[in-house]
């Protein structure tokens, strides 16, 4: 199945396009990139589209906005997690709201896996929403792990249960890296596909 999705030539034309509007992020400023890694913390926890809506409600309070400012807004845009991730949104800024582009760029276009661990250090981040990060600002050679991905992955796999640990997700991606070697597709494109099969949608 996943084999004829990638020969669907219509299909794969849709992933490659997404791939270089994600390099095409990696030219990006200091501005776009703290955006995309306020986005992949609402997703944490919720779905891509209260995620995204939430992020357009924000707009610019994501940079200077206070905590209860963006809390407010979170909560009117209908978000669940809305003082936990306005909490997460600003200790970030003040961490490394600056300087993320030069920091994660500087390790990630050595080693993508340190870049990932450096990355969650930060508040509200773990190993779904650092490679989720990763890939949209360029980096495909990590695996996003979401439920949609682990629902596919127990076609081939049995799951004991669906909470990862991070001893469990490399396991995972290790699983998905074997994968995607064979279909001879970037490992952070992998999901993409995978998406459009368990949802018919194609976003993320």
């Amino acid at each position: 199945m996943l084999r004829s999705l990638l020969r669907n030539a219509k299909l794969r034309a849709r992933v490659l396009e997404r791939a270089e509007e994600f390099k095409l992020n990696n030219l990006g400023d200091e501005d776009l990139w703290f955006r995309e890694l306020v986005f992949c913390i609402l997703t944490a926890n919720s779905s891509f589209v209260s995620a995204y809506h939430s992020l357009q409600s924000l707009g610019d309070s994501i940079y200077v906005g206070t905590r209860e400012e963006i809390a407010k807004a979170l909560k009117e845009s209908g978000y669940r997690f809305y003082n936990l991730k306005a909490t997460y949104i600003v200790k970030n800024r003040e961490l490394i709201y600056g300087k993320l582009k030069r920091t994660v760029k500087e390790i990630a276009d050595v080693d993508q896996l340190r870049a990932r661990e450096f990355l969650l250090n930060l508040h509200g981040i773990g190993m779904k929403e650092a490679s989720h990060f990763l890939r949209n600002v360029g980096y495909f050679d990590l695996a996003i792990i979401d439920r949609h991905i682990l629902n596919f992955i127990q076609n081939y796999l049995v799951i004991s249960n669906k909470h990862l640990t991070k001893t469990k997700y490399i396991y995972l991606e290790s699983v998905l890296r074997g994968i995607s070697a064979n279909l001879n597709i970037q490992l952070g494109l992998l999901d993409l596909f995978i998406w459009f099969k368990e949802t018919k949608t194609l976003v993320k």
